[in-house]
């Protein structure tokens, strides 16, 4: 995959990155994690994957608005799972609310679910609450089907669902995903840098 001009540059998260994330974090949901459960992540665990999508060039930025182009923070996204066994598991996914819309979300999934797949996962599961029918929508494009609902999962008391693709023995499933991920990584003008998704 070759980008002409990236505005967007997809790696692995690093130490360095971890405030940034956690103000998303913050941003995004209303029990974040705290800072702790990253160190712990991308440094003591040897089955996890955490990613981040950051802007390369703030004066790249012509088809986004205009406020994009004054973002303090150039790190806009992230996501994060890991596969123990043949059980992947993607733990958290987010985007800053400003660059919702544009598909961003959709490509950091893909991220994720090349990742599980690269790593030999058979199945691939992930929490959502009850209440985001967006992300609900989202997962439900890549075949994830609800397996289950967890009573009281978040720390405010709501429920979650637990949802499930399978991805062994399933050429089909994997080839669209990876088509899928190549042609936004084009489109969005991402550069992947990120060595655990140079095989996807």
């Amino acid at each position: 995959m070759s980008v002409d001009t990236p505005l967007f540059n997809l790696r692995a998260m690093e130490g360095r990155d971890i405030p940034s994330v956690v103000s998303v974090d913050r941003q995004v949901f209303r029990d974040p994690w705290p800072e702790s459960a990253y160190v712990q992540e991308i440094y003591f665990n040897p089955n996890a994957h955490y990613f981040v999508l950051e802007l390369l060039d703030l004066t790249q930025v012509r088809r986004w608005y205009e406020p994009r182009r004054r973002q303090a923070s150039r790190l806009i996204g992230f996501v994060g799972m890991r596969v123990e066994g043949f059980r992947g598991h993607i733990s958290t996914l987010a985007l800053r609310a400003e660059w919702r819309g544009h598909r961003l979300g959709e490509f950091l999934l893909l991220v994720a679910i090349n990742q599980a797949i690269s790593d030999g996962a058979h199945v691939l599961g992930l929490e959502v609450r009850v209440s985001n029918a967006v992300a609900q929508r989202l997962y439900a494009k890549y075949d994830f089907e609800r397996q289950s609902q967890l009573r009281g999962y978040y720390s405010d008391g709501e429920d979650a669902y637990y949802l499930q693709v399978r991805v062994e023995d399933n050429p089909d499933y994997c080839a669209r995903v990876k088509q899928r991920y190549e042609a936004l990584a084009s489109d969005l003008q991402v550069k992947c840098s990120a060595r655990e998704t140079q095989g996807a």
